[in-house]
């Protein structure tokens, strides 16, 4: 627990708050999946074990969502944490950035200098970085470290995607090292420049001044370079977003499941045509209608995930995020035979998945 009554955190503190009303500002015209996003950080930080289906009731109880498992996994793959075993990475790496920060906060030279030093190295065993382990690292800090939250910033980190928060993130080691005098890392070569002496002193402080500025022109250069960079992602992702919708509701019951309907047609009408059936001139044209439709459907990369009438042996776990009609599983190792009777559709780019397939129990 950090004691927040202390002059010095409480200065760091309100120097935090100060970064955040800067990027704050910025972060209320961004769009609402972020909150999403962190509230998905908000809980693995709670429970780094947490599996997407108890990920998403958490969502659902916290934030008044309608987010299913499947969701969820949607959601982390969008942010390159499917895999398990990295996504605890991330988050022992920002639970470890934390732990030095409590410390770090309270004025302790020997253990900031190990807090500059994680916090700057990648949080996988591999070497690379992740885009989000700053915004992690900060949410872990303030659900760590609840009691520096007088401002309620933890709120408005809620706001804040990758960039703004990574650069939030750099505001709080910044705080800490203005409020103790730490050095900043071109400190040591101005010290070396002119004599000793009250004159020697005051250089100093305006070598100081002068450095402290042109890092931060240069941060915020860098954010401003790094926002348009993510701003563009933002375009892409609602662009791949808005296709994924347009072909989820072209397959949804409402309109009939078009999508499904109009493979099972086309293969019909092949079948046909390699038996030479001649088709009547009247609904010919309907049959190349399909064939068009179904190659524009090709070509913008929507593919089914499985074979439609396929049978197969799946257990509980198997479906979890299908469709499933039928009789209970009465036990998680029975198996089942299955008919696939709707193979369920994926943006094959984005491994985005647009429609779950849907089985139905075959009765031996």
């Amino acid at each position: 627990m950090i004691e927040n009554k202390n002059g010095k955190v409480n200065e760091v503190i309100e120097k935090i708050h100060a970064g955040m009303l800067n990027k704050k500002e910025r972060g209320s015209r961004v769009r609402d999946e972020y909150v999403k996003e962190n509230g998905v950080f908000l809980i693995i930080c709670r429970d780094k074990d947490a599996e997407p289906s108890q990920i998403a009731v958490k969502m659902n109880e916290l934030y008044g969502c309608d987010m299913t498992g499947l969701d969820v996994i949607q959601l982390l793959r969008s942010r390159r944490m499917a895999n398990p075993v990295e996504r605890r990475e991330i988050f022992n790496w920002a639970e470890s950035v934390s732990e030095l920060f409590g410390r770090a906060v309270e004025g302790n030279r020997a253990l900031f200098d190990k807090y500059e030093n994680l916090r700057k190295k990648p949080c996988l065993t591999n070497g690379k970085r992740h885009k989000s382990q700053e915004r992690i690292a900060a949410i872990m800090i303030f659900e760590k470290y609840p009691e520096i939250d007088v401002f309620q910033d933890s709120k408005s980190l809620q706001l804040l995607g990758d960039t703004l928060a990574k650069y939030f993130f750099y505001d709080i080691s910044d705080a800490i090292r203005e409020v103790y005098g730490f050095p900043c890392y071109k400190d040591a070569k101005h010290r070396r420049m002119g004599n000793s002496g009250e004159k020697q002193m005051t250089l100093d402080e305006a070598m100081k001044k002068i450095e402290q500025l042109n890092i931060a022109l240069e941060r915020n250069q860098e954010m401003f370079e790094e926002y348009q960079s993510e701003f563009a992602e933002q375009l892409e992702e609602s662009r791949v977003k808005e296709l994924a919708d347009f072909f989820a509701r072209l397959n949804s019951e409402k309109y009939g499941c078009i999508l499904d309907e109009l493979f099972v047609v086309r293969k019909g009408a092949s079948e046909l045509s390699r038996s030479n059936y001649e088709l009547p001139i009247q609904i010919n044209g309907m049959f190349i209608l399909v064939k068009k439709l179904a190659q524009f459907v090709r070509d913008s990369h929507i593919e089914p995930i499985m074979k439609i009438n396929a049978l197969i042996k799946v257990k509980a776990s198997d479906i979890e995020f299908w469709t499933y009609e039928g009789t209970p599983f009465s036990t998680p190792d029975e198996q089942k035979i299955v008919r696939v009777i709707s193979p369920g559709w994926v943006y094959k780019d984005k491994d985005l998945r647009i429609s779950m397939p849907k089985v139905r129990e075959e009765i031996v």
